[in-house]
């Protein structure tokens, strides 16, 4: 006879129910608490080291509850909630290290004066969304204490935590460049990441912060494509045309596919010539190697990425500089769904502008380096080393 429990199941079955039980009560916790002190229990008094330790042993005590190994018909839940554990157990270990484990998480939805705060300091944001991106609410924002000017980008909602998460992975990979690394010297183009941190929401939802270091003066390409619709003078457009280019060459040295360059992600400084290179939420890491392919595109900017994208085909540096000659092509006036360009440009600048925008990779060029140097060379014999700033129309 079958053992039975005192409900009457049989004891197999009930205890699968235990088992979902305690995965579904983990779930919850992680999804209600407000603190990490509220998932992993308080840490006892004295040294760093013990509680390190004790921390640790709560975090197995709870691991092993929901292992999707170990979840018997309950792999999905399991799974899920053992990458949010393992996610909240890295952030308690930073927030220990700076001593704050049993601060509250705050509101993600920024009202007057509100501050976010971190683990690494806290962030005064203005009350109203300075711009709405493909993932997130931008707000401009001072570091407090330092009166720093930033930017913290929200998650519009937790479900696209993963797109910030990959942009803040992309930036740091360029902060954190040690010398002798080739994107040491392009870092200063791409965002400054100061922070990037989780903050709760209603219902104990949790949304990703990015918080960016920012330099006036910049402009976006899509801003001059605004400024002059029927296109930009050539020999203006040039330099400009070149920073685009270094975009796609950033990525590429920096190992990723860029997935997103396109006019509202290349921003140039219409006096210095400086470039900002951003959009690094849509990048792909190391595709060659680990595989994966561009999931999102702008629809906005559809006519900018090209067929092996919609083919869901690995992507790799050449489909970054197809996104930059449209980007190009969109900056001289030209038509980006026939790859055409207006009289107004010279010949030997059409031909190795077209060049990018070929629908077979094998026929676009193979080096982003010695593709710029070409195009920087072909422009030069056109237009010799004029510096020629860019005059934005007052609006």
């Amino acid at each position: 006879m079958r053992d039975r429990d005192a409900s009457g199941a049989p004891a197999t079955l009930q205890k699968e129910r235990n088992m979902s039980d305690a995965i579904r009560a983990v779930a919850s916790q992680l999804k209600s608490a407000t603190t990490y002190a509220a998932i992993f229990g308080p840490l006892p008094q004295g040294d760093l080291k013990g509680k390190q330790k004790a921390l640790k042993k709560q975090f197995h005590l709870l691991a092993r509850m929901v292992h999707p190994d170990y979840a018997n018909g309950h792999e999905r839940i399991a799974n899920e909630t053992f990458q949010v554990l393992n996610e909240m157990h890295a952030r308690a270990e930073e927030a220990l290290m700076v001593g704050t484990y049993d601060s509250s998480f705050v509101s993600a939805k920024p009202s007057d004066d509100t501050e976010l705060t971190s683990a690494n300091g806290a962030y005064r944001l203005a009350k109203d969304t300075f711009r709405t991106g493909d993932f997130a609410a931008i707000y401009h924002g001072t570091l407090v204490g330092q009166n720093r000017s930033v930017l913290a980008k929200i998650a519009l909602e937790p479900a696209l935590n993963s797109w910030l998460e990959r942009e803040a992975m992309i930036l740091a990979r360029f902060r954190d460049a040690k010398s002798g690394n080739p994107v040491v010297g392009i870092r200063k183009f791409v965002p400054d990441l100061i922070d990037t941190f989780l903050i709760g929401g209603p219902g104990g939802t949790r949304y990703r912060v990015n918080i960016l270091g920012i330099r006036e003066g910049f402009v976006s390409v899509a801003d001059i494509i605004q400024a002059y619709p029927a296109g930009l003078n050539p020999a203006e457009a040039a330099w400009v045309a070149r920073r685009i280019i270094a975009q796609a060459l950033a990525a590429s040295m920096a190992g990723v596919v860029h997935g997103a360059i396109t006019p509202d992600h290349v921003l140039v400084d219409p006096q210095t010539h400086e470039p900002m290179h951003i959009g690094w939420a849509h990048a792909i890491d190391d595709p060659a190697r680990k595989g994966g392919r561009i999931t999102h595109v702008i629809d906005r900017w559809r006519d900018f990425y090209p067929p092996e994208v919609f083919d869901k085909k690995t992507p790799d540096h050449r489909t970054d500089l197809y996104m930059a000659g449209k980007t190009i092509v969109n900056l001289l006036g030209g038509d980006v769904k026939r790859n055409t360009l207006p009289a107004s440009v010279p010949d030997e600048m059409k031909r190795v502008i077209l060049r990018l925008v070929e629908k077979t990779p094998d026929r676009r060029p193979r080096d982003g380096k010695a593709y710029l140097d070409e195009f920087t060379r072909v422009v030069r014999k056109i237009w010799g080393k004029a510096y020629l700033p860019l005059t934005m129309p007052v609006r």
